[in-house]
C-alpha cells in the first residue's frame, strides 16, 4: 500500500504544484508523519522534491521537473467503475489508495477548469458509511475477493455458519455483491456443488489458489442475486406471515410517511381525520415505535397498545411534577 500512496504524493505534486504536508495527509487519508517518512523515501530515490518554508510553503517538485502519470490503466477504470456504482474499497486498504489515485490521474487529464471543479467537490461531499452507534466491522478480505473474482481464481475459505460452525471450503467466486454497505460473494462451491452466496464478512482464512475457473456463459449476477433474495425471502414468509400485530390509529393529517416500512391494510378518511389499519408484526414493535409518535397520532386499537401509551404518559406526568 505504500507504494500507492507514494504514487499519489508524486501525483498530486506534479498536479498542483506547492502543496503543504497537511493537505497531502488529507487527501491521502494519513497522518502528517506517514507523509514526511514518504517524503524522505522519495528523495532518497532519487525523485527532486523541495521543501520551501513559508507560510506558502511545502512541497514541490523542482522547477521544470514533471512527470507523466496521468494515464488510466485497466486497474483505475474498474475501480472508478466501482465507485460511480456507489461501490467503496475499505479504508486504508490497497484498492483503496489506488481509487484514490485514479481519480488523481482523471483530475490530471482534464483542463485547468474542470480540475478545480474536481478539487472542489471533493472538498465539499463525504460520504459517512459508519453507523451512528456501534462500529461497522471492516473486512479486509474484500480486497482478495474482489482480485479474485476479476482474475478468475479459486479461493480456499474458512466459513462460519449462522451457528457458528466453520467448514472449510474450495469456491469459484462469480461476482460480488454490495447490500447495505455488506459484501457478499456468489460462488460455486465445489463442497455442495452449486452456486451458494457468501457474506464476506464470514470468512475466515482466505487462501488464492494457483488455478483458475471458467465463468459459465449462462450465469447473470443480477439474476442470481434476484432469485437469491426472493428464495430467503420465501424461507421469512412463514415467521413473518404468524406474527402479525394490526394496530388501528388516527391522523389528523394525513402521516403515512412515518410508519413507512409497514404493511398498510386500510386508509380510511372521514372529514379531517386519517385512520389507518397497519400490520405492526408485533406488541413489543408497536409499543416501541407508535410512543414516539404519540404527540401526532391516537391509537384507537387494540386496548392494550391504548392502555400501554396512556399509563407511560401519566408516568412521564408524575415524574415531572415531582421536580
Amino acid at each position: 500500500m505504500r507504494l500507492h500512496r507514494l504514487l499519489g504524493i508524486i501525483m498530486l505534486l506534479d498536479s498542483r504544484g506547492i502543496m503543504k504536508a497537511g493537505n497531502l495527509a488529507k487527501i491521502l487519508e494519513t497522518s502528517e508523519r506517514t507523509i514526511y517518512r514518504d517524503i524522505d523515501i522519495l528523495c532518497e530515490a532519487g525523485i527532486p522534491i523541495l521543501s520551501i518554508p513559508g507560510p506558502n510553503g511545502g512541497y514541490s517538485f523542482m522547477e521544470n521537473y514533471k512527470i507523466n502519470s496521468n494515464a488510466l490503466e485497466s486497474g483505475d477504470v474498474v475501480n472508478l467503475l466501482l465507485s460511480s456504482m456507489g461501490i467503496r474499497p475499505e479504508k486504508n486498504t490497497e484498492t483503496d489508495q489506488q481509487l484514490k489515485n485514479a481519480v488523481i490521474k482523471l483530475e490530471n487529464s482534464v483542463s485547468k477548469e474542470h480540475r478545480e471543479e474536481i478539487i472542489k467537490a471533493k472538498e465539499r461531499f463525504f460520504i459517512d458509511q459508519d453507523p451512528w452507534w456501534g462500529k461497522r466491522i471492516l473486512d479486509q478480505n474484500v480486497d482478495i475477493i474482489k482480485k479474485a473474482v476479476l482474475s478468475l481464481k479459486k479461493l480456499k475459505i474458512d466459513y462460519k455458519k449462522y451457528d457458528n460452525e466453520v467448514s472449510g471450503r474450495i469456491i469459484r467466486p462469480y461476482g460480488a455483491v454490495v447490500k447495505n454497505s455488506e459484501w457478499y460473494v456468489a460462488a460455486f462451491c465445489e463442497t455442495k456443488n452449486e452456486i451458494r452466496v457468501f457474506k464476506c464478512s464470514r470468512i475466515g482464512n482466505i487462501e488464492v489458489l494457483d488455478e483458475n475457473f471458467s465463468l459459465p456463459e449462462s450465469f447473470s449476477l443480477e439474476e442470481f442475486w434476484g432469485k437469491s433474495k426472493q428464495h430467503f425471502a420465501r424461507q421469512l414468509s412463514p415467521k413473518t406471515e404468524s406474527n402479525n400485530y394490526p394496530v388501528k390509529m388516527k391522523f389528523h393529517t394525513e402521516k403515512k410517511q412515518l410508519l413507512e416500512g409497514f404493511h398498510v391494510q386500510a386508509i380510511t378518511k372521514t372529514k379531517d381525520k386519517w385512520v389507518y389499519d397497519i400490520d405492526m408484526i408485533s406488541f413489543e414493535t408497536a409499543r416501541n415505535v407508535i410512543f414516539s409518535l404519540s404527540d401526532r397520532i391516537e391509537v384507537l386499537e387494540p386496548s392494550e397498545l391504548r392502555e400501554y401509551i396512556l399509563e407511560k404518559a401519566n408516568k412521564i406526568i408524575n415524574l415531572y411534577k415531582t421536580i
